[in-house]
């Protein structure tokens, strides 16, 4: 097609000979001509037509083109639609009026018709190019906001900066009071300005770029602004630098928010088990260097915590937790306790001298079965401890830890209230092996099934996928607590027999779904022990061909310290499955390894927000802060998110309303047979809605 047959013309001129003669002229030349008699039709078929240039006469009835080029300026909106306007040869004033009222050019009578075609193709271009030029402006003023950037430069011989009007609104700070380097200096946090005097004089000095970060005081609180900077290229440039400063102040709250909960537990205030695990490498590292002194961890369970939950409310629960955390913290000043599980702690004791650890830690559980006073009513625990020691038991952190929870484990199946580790023997070993033993059996037995709860999407208000769960029903004992069997298969290395087993059946199961018409994406959580086997990809990829099940509908769950044991070889693992199209998870998250770092180098599709974040973010302003950063990063980095143990419908808006993209709990449904999964998806109506009539 002629590039000009597609561009409209609008020719306003009220004498009829005239106005032909133009359209028969222009017409040849391809445009598609649109013809007016007077001003107020112009206006009216520009509203309508939206031409690409306007050729009006000046002197017409009913209104004349002054008026007329006026309101089309109006209807125009910077749009910058040429308009020529036809004047008399010697009619300077008209010339003039037809500028000041938004003409483009004008054109005198008689007509010279190759000047006038030229003048059209040259103010057409022009008109391209202010519409190209003020969309490229809103494309930038666009990203500007988005990106919160703006723009600097500073002149090392006068000391002089200059910056971006919008920056200063971007960052609410009074930017123009910064007009020298020791007025940024002035306005930067002590710690940061010498670092900042040092880049800028080092960058006048020399070629070297500017890239630093520097946080920036006032009334309204601290911003973090991130500038970028090199020295002009050419020119009068050579003596300025030039570069762009970041409104980064959100971001870094948001990952130092996904950091803090990376290290701590929200609920008590007490460290996560990484943290501690740190604390406790740097007790064993200093112990080392100073070549005497021990170190004791302890890790204490609340045996039948439930109880209290039951008979207070979670919230008076909570309360208790919190006061034990209290308590523990006082009572190891000068060590560390953090919080490990839902009623589980852990204690690192060190001594430097010739005290007796094991003493202390003693007296420490003693201190625990004292009352607690909740509200009006008094609580009294129960409680379970395992202990290891350096230098007796390990020198390892993680096996130190790992040791003392084997020894309160096995204690607390004896009724024991502290059990050191090397007190264990095969003897009192034996519940655990009476349980290992029925294991072995289970799974020649088909004592194994899977369980699946369901997971609703938010936007669509459907069951999307649902994770797999293993259940185990014993002829005799009838269902056991995975929390009894699951670390009995893990330590006995008949994990890697059953996950495979877990895989073969989900992976059945998501097929059966697919040809039922109703796919649903399956969640199957992989343990620490089956993550080692260097079988694990030739296990999940070959048992998905086998079943025929689409890759798509497989999303493996692995938790965050899991992937932390071998970083590399977990990104390289995990890359291979994403890259034949299978989902990554990362479940429970929140109470391990999580960093911003650690989700920018994992090929992760989903993110299951742990449910101790859930459960109480109704009524805790930090829990919302922390689900909040989540979703805000998961949704730059292009990850899904889902929230686990949601049961009411209160947190369910909650959660939606921070930008959860999914949820999983009792509200939904709870883990249920593949039948009871079908029969929900068909008559599944979102919690909340009204039934339609």
């Amino acid at each position: 097609m002629n590039e000009k047959s597609s561009r409209k013309l609008l020719i306003v001129e009220d004498v009829p000979s005239t106005r032909m003669l133009i359209k028969g002229v222009l017409g040849k030349e391809g445009y598609n001509i649109l013809l007016a008699e007077n001003g107020a039709e112009a206006v009216e078929i520009f509203e309508r037509e939206h031409p690409d240039a306007v050729l009006m006469d000046v002197m017409m009835p009913v209104m004349d083109g002054f008026e007329a080029c006026q309101r089309i300026r109006a209807l125009d909106r910077d749009e910058g639609t040429p308009i020529i306007m036809l004047t008399g040869a010697e009619d300077i004033d008209a010339i003039s009026r037809a500028f000041e009222v938004g003409a483009t050019d004008f054109i005198t009578k008689p007509i010279s018709w190759p000047l006038l075609s030229q003048r059209i193709r040259y103010a057409i271009r022009g008109g391209q190019l202010v519409r190209q030029v003020r969309q490229n402006r809103l494309h930038e003023a666009s990203a500007q906001r988005i990106a919160q950037i703006g723009f600097w430069s500073w002149h090392p011989a006068t000391d002089h900066f200059e910056w971006s009007t919008e920056l200063a609104e971007l960052l609410n700070y009074p930017m123009d009071e910064i007009t020298t380097l020791n007025d940024l200096v002035d306005h930067v946090q002590t710690d940061d300005r010498e670092r900042v005097r040092r880049a800028f004089r080092g960058a006048a000095a020399s070629d070297l770029r500017i890239d630093l970060e520097m946080r920036l005081v006032g009334n309204s609180g601290e911003r973090i602004l991130r500038m970028t900077g090199e020295r002009g290229v050419e020119g009068r440039d050579l003596d300025r630098l030039y570069g762009a400063a970041q409104n980064i102040t959100d971001s870094r709250k948001a990952e130092a928010l996904v950091d803090y909960l990376a290290l701590h537990d929200d609920l008590t205030g007490l460290g996560n088990r990484r943290l501690f695990s740190q604390s406790l490498r740097q007790a064993l590292e200093q112990r080392r260097s100073e070549g005497h002194g021990g170190v004791l961890v302890g890790w204490i369970d609340l045996t039948r915590f439930h109880r209290h939950n039951d008979a207070m409310g979670e919230q008076n629960g909570d309360i208790l937790l919190s006061q034990v955390a209290q308590r523990l913290r006082l009572l190891a000043i000068d060590g560390a306790v953090a919080r490990v599980g839902g009623d589980e702690f852990a204690v690192l004791l060190q001594d430097a001298g010739t005290s007796d650890l094991r003493e202390r830690f003693d007296h420490l559980m003693d201190a625990l079965t004292q009352p607690f006073r909740v509200g009006e009513k008094e609580a009294f625990l129960g409680v379970s401890a395992g202990v290891a020691q350096y230098p007796e038991h390990s020198a390892d952190a993680e096996q130190l830890l790992t040791l003392a929870q084997e020894a309160q484990r096995v204690g607390r199946g004896q009724g024991r209230r502290v059990v050191q580790y090397d007190e264990l023997t095969t003897q009192k070993r034996s519940p655990t092996l009476d349980v290992e033993h029925a294991l072995r059996r289970a799974l020649e037995n088909q004592e194994f099934h899977l369980v699946y709860q369901p997971q609703m999407d938010l936007r669509f208000g459907r069951i999307v996928g649902v994770e797999a769960l293993l259940r185990w029903k014993h002829p005799e004992r009838g269902l056991v607590s995975p929390v009894e069997f699951i670390p009995v298969l893990e330590e006995s290395g008949m994990i890697d027999a059953v996950g495979a087993w877990v895989i073969d059946e989900a992976c059945s199961q998501a097929r059966h779904w697919e040809l039922a018409g109703t796919p649903l994406r399956v969640g199957i959580n992989l343990s620490p022990q089956q993550f080692l086997d260097p079988r694990l990809f030739d296990t999940i990829v070959g048992t998905a061909e086998r079943r025929g099940v689409s890759p798509k509908r497989v999303e493996l769950e692995i938790t965050e310290s899991l992937a932390m044991q071998d970083p590399t070889r977990a990104i390289e693992l995990l890359t291979r499955l994403r890259g034949l199209g299978y989902k990554i998870a990362i479940d429970d998250f929140g109470i391990g390894y999580s960093s911003l770092e650690y989700l920018l180098r994992f090929p992760i599709d989903t993110i299951k927000v742990d449910r101790a974040f859930v459960r109480n973010i109704t009524n805790s302003q930090a829990d919302r802060a922390i689900v909040g950063a989540i979703t805000v990063i998961a949704r730059t980095l292009g990850i899904n998110t889902i929230a686990e143990g949601i049961e009411t419908m209160r947190q369910c808006d909650f959660v939606e309303a921070l930008g959860i993209g999914e949820i999983q709990g009792y509200l939904i449904g709870k883990p249920m047979s593949p039948r009871e999964i079908e029969h929900l998806i068909v008559s599944f109506r979102r919690p909340g809605r009204e039934p339609e009539q």
